[in-house]
């Protein structure tokens, strides 16, 4: 064994666990192969973004106060406001994942404007059915629509 003195042993010490704190710090990418785990799902409305309004193509959503209302009388009896509160947080909670395959837009199914807080404009969702999927384009970025259902994200009877 080596010889030696008791100061000599501390910086040894010192020294070595710099060394294992470099090693931690720049460890990183090392033990994690470089790679991030990255999701493949998004979610339907940006988390950063407030809805104050969704206008389907014949009815109307908005926010009054800390509450919702529609505008429709034929739902505004049978919608109450935790109803609307319901909607609206489907449209907040819903999953998307990006759909690579090219599609004809000619006709969708149905379209819905969302207004965000401090936005000039409406974000258009475009929503289309494909056999047993239902298809959204948004800002020209084709989606396929994870959870919830369709209907789940509209005014319903």
């Amino acid at each position: 064994m080596l010889k030696l003195s008791q100061r000599a042993w501390n910086n040894v010490i010192i020294v070595s666990m710099l060394i294992l704190i470099m090693l931690f710090n720049f460890s990183g990418n090392f033990l994690n192969d470089g790679s991030e785990d990255v999701s493949t799902s998004l979610t339907l409305v940006p988390a950063n973004m407030t809805i104050t309004t969704i206008e389907f193509e014949q009815e109307k959503v908005e926010r009054i106060g800390q509450g919702w209302r529609t505008l429709s009388e034929k739902h505004a009896k049978t919608y109450s406001n935790e109803r609307l509160a319901n909607l609206v947080q489907n449209w907040v909670n819903a999953e998307v994942r990006l759909f690579d395959q090219d599609l004809n837009w000619n006709s969708p199914t149905s379209t819905v404007e969302l207004w965000f807080v401090g936005q000039a404009l409406p974000t258009e969702y475009q929503f289309m059915q494909l056999a047993d999927s239902t298809l959204v384009k948004i800002d020209q970025k084709t989606y396929q629509l994870i959870s919830p259902n369709y209907h789940f994200l509209t005014l319903q009877e």
